[in-house]
């Protein structure tokens, strides 16, 4: 019998602790629901002061990179062609010297099914500031060639690949019609 009351109490203690752990979450998670505002509050606060990281990138190679890996992240998982094609052009028009080690830092600012122009834009004035009018159309074509490494591109890539090219290659980069030109 007291063996009996033993187990009994040590299941007791057992329900006891799972149901408070479970209220716990539960308290923890409507916490985390109420303070979602702040926390989105704070983060941009941290971005305007600090910028996206995408904004701290200086170096135009690994922007060029960047690119080329969200464009084919945008639809789909990367293919071995579209890889390749990749490290074909770091290595070749970039000249990148450490690929690998390139591919690595450029991929850890892409994201999976991430619209492009949320990459594509923080960089836009970094590729202007750094790029020639001839290297932003071969950035452009090689965007276009990735996207196309492993079948035709897609509608919503071609549509990404034109609205960078528009911005990068016009005079007015925010994109907005400059109203005198066209009445004037």
């Amino acid at each position: 019998m007291p063996i009996l009351i033993a187990i009994v109490g040590i299941l007791a203690a057992i329900v006891f602790w799972i149901l408070r752990a479970h209220r716990t979450v539960r308290h923890l998670n409507e916490v985390d629901q109420d303070t979602k505002a702040l926390q989105r509050r704070a983060k941009s606060v941290l971005e305007d002061g600090f910028g996206t990281s995408l904004e701290r990138v200086r170096d135009a190679r690994l922007a060029a990179s960047i690119l080329m890996i969200q464009i084919v992240r945008t639809g789909s998982p990367v293919t071995a062609s579209e890889k390749s094609r990749i490290l074909e052009f770091m290595e070749t028009p970039l000249g990148i010297t450490m690929i690998s080690a390139m591919f690595e830092r450029a991929w850890d600012y892409t994201q999976a099914r991430l619209p492009f122009s949320q990459v594509a834009d923080p960089l836009i004035p970094l590729l202007r500031r750094n790029l020639t009018v001839a290297e932003r159309t071969d950035l452009i074509d090689m965007l276009t060639k990735v996207a196309g490494a492993h079948s035709a591109p897609s509608a919503l890539q071609r549509e990404a690949i034109s609205r960078l090219k528009r911005r990068l290659l016009t005079e007015n980069p925010s994109g907005v019609m400059d109203r005198r030109r066209e009445f004037g």
